[in-house]
């Protein structure tokens, strides 16, 4: 939580209102955010190839089983038109065993439309999950398991922010913390996009993402409006390696089915530990207001300089990422070339010192005519 020292802060107009105002309007904005907590998961069955020929010949022609045996196609889609479950695909592992794959969005699958909200993983959802999972499961052939016999390869947790400034938000974002090993592998408008090995971490404008493929006319427009004022983030577990460090770090049993994954408390762990490591809690301010906050601290005249500095020089770099490398090897401020230096536990001593007044060191440009934005993370805690 964020430990704010001063009872001032700024509304949408730019005005200064009391601090405890601007938590009641955000309290009013926590029954807009959806509180929920899987996206997305992802299931795999490897079986012996007889099963899959048979079930294959209930949808495909028999020229693409014979292509998929040969290996001359990766992987054939059942055309399937199930609400909620995104694909179902079967691909070739050798010459005895093939896999199966499930993609499926649980609250729309539970719901039986298309749906922004998440999944909130409560004990009655699940329940509800396990009686239409294992349904949909059986449609598609009555030789496949129970969802708890297959093998969880991929969960994607997120959560639905509130804020009136989506896209701001997401600029922020883009010029926020990059974790260690991880990069932006696609920069592309409308998302705040980062890569590990094992982790996608997605920051994004839900409505623009949705326009993009759905229009007016659509039967789901309804989505549209839906996705109003929505900053989405998805932590996007992709494989058994960061699947396996859930598994210990919350003592699941070894083989975990995905209703021990399906876990509220865990979820909002992993999401807000992958928020704060690039967004941070601290809220946001022109350059112009953060110098302000920082004078009324009783910080030391020679601390206060210094910070003041170095959010110039961020400000100037345009990324967390880009400005401690500057840091670390000594840059000037265009205008006024001053020099600022200093090592990366100077660095990051700022940024805690920042945390403290509830400050984040990512600026708003100037250009945005925006003096205070709030943490979206606020609409939820």
């Amino acid at each position: 939580m964020m430990s704010h020292k001063f009872i001032n802060t700024l509304d949408s107009k730019n005005e200064v209102v009391p601090r405890v105002l601007a938590k009641v309007l955000v309290s009013e904005n926590k029954n807009r955010s959806g509180y929920m907590m899987v996206h997305t998961f992802e299931l795999i069955l490897i079986t012996h190839s007889d099963k899959i020929i048979s079930l294959l010949k209930d949808y495909s022609k028999l020229n693409e089983i014979q292509e998929l045996i040969a290996g001359e196609i990766a992987k054939i889609i059942l055309p399937l038109n199930i609400t909620g479950i995104m694909e179902v695909s079967i691909s070739k592992i050798n010459e005895d065993f093939f896999r199966i794959y499930l993609r499926i969005e649980p609250q729309s699958l539970i719901k039986g439309k298309r749906t922004i909200r998440l999944f909130d993983c409560s004990p009655q959802s699940v329940d509800k999950l396990k009686l239409e999972l294992d349904d949909k499961i059986k449609e598609i052939s009555y030789m496949l398991p129970s969802a708890e016999g297959w093998i969880v390869s991929r969960i994607d947790y997120a959560i639905n922010l509130t804020t009136s400034y989506v896209k701001q938000c997401v600029e922020l974002a883009k010029r926020s913390n990059d974790p260690y090993r991880y990069k932006d592998t696609i920069n592309l408008p409308g998302s705040s996009y980062r890569k590990s090995k094992s982790v996608i971490l997605n920051f994004y404008d839900k409505q623009d993402h949705i326009a993009k493929y759905i229009d007016a006319s659509s039967v789901n427009s309804y989505l549209i409006e839906e996705a109003k004022d929505m900053f989405r983030v998805e932590v996007q577990c992709l494989n058994q390696n960061k699947l396996n460090h859930i598994r210990k770090k919350f003592k699941l049993p070894t083989k975990a089915t995905i209703y021990d994954y399906l876990c509220s408390k865990m979820a909002k762990e992993v999401v807000l530990y992958h928020y704060n490591s690039v967004m941070g809690d601290s809220d946001f301010y022109s350059l112009y207001e953060a110098i302000k906050l920082i004078n009324s601290t009783n910080w030391s005249d020679r601390k206060k300089k210094n910070i003041k500095k170095w959010l110039q020089l961020i400000a100037q770099a345009r990324s967390i990422t880009r400005a401690r490398k500057q840091f670390v090897e000594g840059a000037l401020i265009k205008n006024t070339q001053t020099l600022v230096n200093g090592s990366q536990n100077t660095f990051t001593n700022y940024i805690k010192a920042c945390k403290e007044i509830g400050l984040s060191p990512i600026t708003i440009p100037r250009d945005w005519g925006i003096s205070y934005i709030p943490n979206p993370i606020r609409s939820i805690i």
